[in-house]
């Protein structure tokens, strides 16, 4: 009887051990699914969104990386529709974006996640819309970029940005303009 307790103890323990070793690899490669995808649409959602307030092209196509009531209270988007926005004179060709993802957290087994990002871009490539060449300069506005707290949430099985809280700002030098071409 002894040697059948301690056979049915090394059994069990053994079976513990190997249970939680894989629950342990389980959250580990869930954790890696959600923050590869919540990675790459952090990346690509904040390059559409910069995107669309230089150049004010496809804003249906945020959609896919940020929640609608978001979208409807972004001060960013919101300037870039409005008279007021400082790149409305200009025709962006080019500009490079770069986002470090400082900081990630998203549990396998909750729907929300919470992410630091540093957002910059250091340069903008542009010139005067010919219809403004008399009016303004050709020096394209700088862009603000800055670190942000951001917020994603999973529903139907996608995420999406909820939130953007800037946390600092992060002035970049003015861009220098293109040679302004009659179209």
């Amino acid at each position: 009887m002894k040697y059948i307790r301690r056979a049915l103890w090394f059994i069990a323990t053994r079976l513990v051990i190997v249970c939680v070793c894989v629950a342990i690899l389980i959250t580990a490669f869930y954790m890696a699914l959600n923050s590869g995808n919540i990675y790459i649409l952090v990346t690509e959602g904040m390059h559409k969104r910069v995107e669309v307030a230089l150049t004010r092209e496809d804003a249906v196509e945020l959609n896919k990386y940020f929640g609608a009531e978001f979208l409807a209270n972004d001060p960013v988007m919101n300037a870039a529709f409005s008279e007021n926005s400082p790149y409305i004179d200009y025709r962006i060709t080019d500009f490079d974006h770069a986002i470090t993802l400082e900081w990630l957290w998203a549990w396998p087994w909750q729907n929300t996640a919470y992410c630091t990002i540093t957002e910059r871009v250091p340069e903008i490539e542009g010139k005067v819309a010919s219809s403004r060449v008399n009016d303004v300069t050709g020096d394209i506005p700088a862009w603000q970029g800055g670190e942000y707290d951001v917020t994603l949430l999973k529903t139907n099985g996608q995420w999406r940005i909820v939130g953007l809280k800037q946390t600092k700002v992060i002035l970049e030098p003015t861009p220098v303009p293109e040679q302004v071409e009659n179209e």
